[in-house]
């Protein structure tokens, strides 16, 4: 009877040092943290009812980019799907259904926009012009003072230059990089330009030539309004 009593005793030692401790144990009765089955370190687009605004998760935590401010909401127990807050700010979903609480504000029917992400993980990162053509799918992203970004070939083929500082033209401006591998010439055209794959809209028409190849594409300036 003693062996049978110490064996159960390191049973449950075992499950509390690896974590495997039941949901309904929270203590003091307090509602569970339910794990987010969000991706984690990913940029999310969310768009309500006349309201959108950026995300980003964090281990218990979740970074949102407001139209006015950046915020970090701390988890905290929900009784259903996952909750996040600080002080007055509340961002709460379940399954496909998400709302933001401003204060008295209440912004419902909150939706991912998945084709939005990798512009405004950009816009957040402080790039300053990106671009994307199709076939094969690239993108390119431009710091002003700082690099340049090429990635071709549905990412396969990655080229980094530093900002050789643009030459102003009449249609608009050309970069124009050299370095021991890559020759890397963007020209930019102030001029409107339809995504030939999506049908989205962009102010302007990109030419990029990567070592004699030129591909075409559109583009467009982005702004950090969060300083």
């Amino acid at each position: 009877m003693q062996h049978r009593l110490f064996l159960a005793g390191l049973l449950a030692l075992g499950a509390c040092a690896s974590g495997e401790v039941s949901q309904s144990a929270a203590p003091n009765g307090a509602e569970p943290f339910l794990p987010d089955p969000r991706p984690m370190g990913s940029t999310l687009v969310y768009e309500c009812l006349g309201y959108d605004f950026i995300a980003r998760i964090g281990p218990g935590e979740m970074a949102v980019w407001l139209e006015d401010r950046y915020v970090i909401l701390s988890q905290v127990r929900s009784a259903s799907g996952v909750k996040y807050q600080e002080g007055d700010i509340i961002f709460w979903t379940k399954g496909d259904e998400a709302t933001l609480f401003l204060g008295a504000q209440r912004h419902s029917e909150c939706q991912l926009a998945p084709g939005r992400a990798p512009w405004e993980d950009a816009r957040r990162r402080g790039v300053d012009f990106r671009a994307v053509g199709n076939e094969p799918g690239w993108h390119l992203e431009i710091r002003d003072g700082g690099q340049i970004l090429y990635v071709g070939d549905y990412g396969m083929n990655r080229v980094m230059t530093p900002d050789p500082g643009a030459e102003e033209v009449a249609s608009g401006r050309i970069y124009h990089a050299v370095t021991e591998a890559n020759e890397l010439i963007v020209e930019i055209i102030d001029e409107a330009c339809t995504d030939t794959m999506k049908g989205d809209s962009f102010p302007a028409q990109v030419n990029v030539t990567i070592n004699g190849k030129t591909l075409q594409g559109c583009g467009m300036a982005l702004d950090y309004p969060w300083q």
